[in-house]
């Protein structure tokens, strides 16, 4: 996208744009929602499911019976709780009195929330059908839990909304059903025969060569393919992390997927001769580093259903595949060797993404129903642990966590880590600001909420200005107090017609140091920004996204506009 981003060193009134301090809005105050930095430490929070040999959840401990180490070294425990979660739905303002907002007014309550991902982009067609029929009989099985779940599908064009939160899975198999069936997969399945003669006379020789060189082209494309789905994959994850960053407590992800090698292509392409230009793991390292920092960051752990099954060949890890005794520890022709490494490879990537982030891996079959009813275990009831960090002392970066309780038997899974930036660069809103501006998903991480307030004549001919009132709660942005009550907040929009094309964007950066009065204003009655988006006659849907560059928090909210114009004289 073209927009940039204007720099406003804010006072309350800025050519056509108005900020007004406003009175106190009625919304939730979570721990995850304390955004002012008193001084310059962060409170990091520490989602804990204790449980017993049995799995089952293990209640009343005391915070002596924790020990937490951050790098080794032990933290003082400073929050803990022991929650109970309830499975009240979550409910959403869409246009009650003309406002819409991405938060639910007055509630406090930590919900149990559980994410379903269906994963079509790294499935292959044999496992996605059997992945729908898993599903929907999933769905019936679990319809009288009452629990409050999303569906959403990944796709090659991205992340899509199959419904929103319901209790109801009816209307997510609904949801299900109207899912295209020629959903293709990224995956390149490879047209060259492996299998060569023997390079024992000119002639095999020959041929031998040519296949390599066939081979060689082959992994190219299918590591360029790999590196694509990983990429997809982990941009829709990004934007689950930042869309439910903002609600409290701890979430279930529960991504249905046949996974992808997670180093994208085999150590032995790398021995090939020339070299084969292919993805090494570091490549998407980082990416990999950043999703788990973000999924952290926001308290959801991934619960990853293995969707591999026999007739997919992802799972038979090399058994029924023949390998002629002289390919044997041939990089490109010892095929049972590159299809265990894939199966032991694809499974590291659904436990390591698992892993990381706190959730568990369910390999080896692709049990709904399991997994489900560990994440519901998991989320009801759990331990919140949490303690200081000094941001002057403590390095930029990622940060081991480690969680020990001295109850004998309990066994502790938790986050393994958290990452400490503060990045209020414009290259990094622009990535933010662009994840929520192009996601189905509204962003919590700030509470926001958008009221369309009046119309006047545009500037261009055929158009008009349709004026917004973007309301921000008390505290809805961080204000570094060590650096002269210094706060940044971009603030964004976009509108798209029926057809998805954008007809009109703004961008606008707030960043100023507070007075004391300014700041006890912020802190006590929030923030209303007004401006207007210039618009032909039709029917839109604006989305608005507010980033707390501080505080790396983002909201967003997306809103219908219907627009007439307006008499000329």
């Amino acid at each position: 996208m073209g927009w940039h981003m204007r720099r406003v060193h804010a006072c309350f009134a800025i050519a056509g744009v108005i900020l007004l301090l406003t009175s106190p809005l009625k919304t939730q105050t979570t721990q995850s929602n304390a955004t002012t930095f008193a001084s310059s430490t962060e409170l990091v929070l520490v989602p804990t499911v204790v449980s017993d040999k049995s799995g089952i959840h293990i209640p009343g401990l005391q915070k002596d019976e924790f020990a937490l180490r951050q790098d080794g070294k032990s933290h003082p425990i400073a929050v803990f709780e022991e929650v109970k979660t309830n499975a009240a739905r979550l409910h959403r303002s869409e246009g009650q009195n003309g406002t819409f907002s991405n938060f639910e007014s007055g509630s406090s309550d930590i919900h149990r929330l559980n994410i379903i991902v269906l994963d079509f982009v790294n499935t292959p067609f044999p496992d996605q059908a059997n992945a729908r029929n898993e599903l929907l009989k999933f769905l019936s099985e679990v319809a009288e839990s009452g629990e409050p779940m999303c569906l959403l599908a990944l796709t090659r064009g991205g992340l899509s909304l199959l419904h929103d939160f319901t209790d109801d899975p009816k209307l997510l198999a609904a949801g299900l059903r109207q899912v295209k069936a020629t959903t293709a997969p990224l995956i390149h399945e490879s047209t060259v025969d492996p299998g060569h003669p023997p390079p024992s006379d000119a002639l095999g020789a020959m041929l031998t060569k040519m296949i390599r060189g066939q081979l060689q082209t082959e992994a190219q494309l299918a590591s360029m393919e790999g590196k694509e789905t990983a990429s997809i994959t982990v941009q829709a994850l990004q934007q689950i992390a930042k869309a439910f960053r903002g609600l409290p407590g701890r979430k279930a992800l529960i991504w249905a997927s046949s996974g992808f090698p997670f180093s994208l292509s085999p150590p032995s392409a790398l021995m090939c001769e020339p070299a084969c230009p292919v993805h090494q793991r570091d490549e998407m390292q980082s990416a990999y580093d950043n999703l788990w920092r973000m999924m952290n960051d926001a308290q959801i752990a991934i619960y990853t259903v293995d969707l591999r099954s026999a007739a997919s060949g992802t799972s038979a890890a090399g058994e029924d595949t023949f390998t002629h005794p002289y390919d044997v520890g041939d990089p490109q022709f010892d095929t049972a060797a590159q299809a265990q490494w894939k199966a032991r490879d694809t499974s590291s990537t659904l436990q390591l993404f698992a892993e990381n982030t706190g959730g568990k891996a369910f390999l080896g079959g692709n049990n709904l129903v399991q997994t489900f009813r560990q994440a519901i275990q998991d989320d009801s009831s759990y331990y919140m642990l949490g303690y200081y960090v000094s941001r002057t002392s403590t390095k930029p970066g990622w940060h081991q966590i480690s969680v020990t309780i001295s109850k004998k038997g309990a066994h502790a899974r938790y986050r393994n880590g958290f990452f400490l930036s503060r990045d209020t660069s414009t290259t990094s809103a622009r990535q933010d600001v662009r994840l929520a501006l192009t996601s189905p998903l509204d962003f919590v991480g700030v509470s926001v909420s958008v009221t369309w307030s009046g119309r006047e004549a545009g500037k261009s001919a055929g158009k008009t200005r349709m004026q917004f009132d973007l309301v921000m709660p008390p505290n809805f942005a961080s204000v570094d107090e060590s650096d002269q009550n210094h706060m940044v907040v971009d603030i964004a929009a976009v509108a798209r017609n029926v057809n998805g094309d954008v007809v009109a964007e703004l961008a606008q950066r707030i960043e100023t140091h507070l007075k004391s009065d300014g700041l006890e204003q912020i802190q006590h009655s929030g923030m209303t920004y007004r401006n207007g988006l210039q618009l032909p006659p039709g029917e839109y849907t604006v989305r608005f996204v507010v980033r707390d560059s501080l505080g790396n928090r983002v909201g967003s909210v997306a809103a219908p506009i219907k627009v007439a114009l307006i008499p000329s004289g």
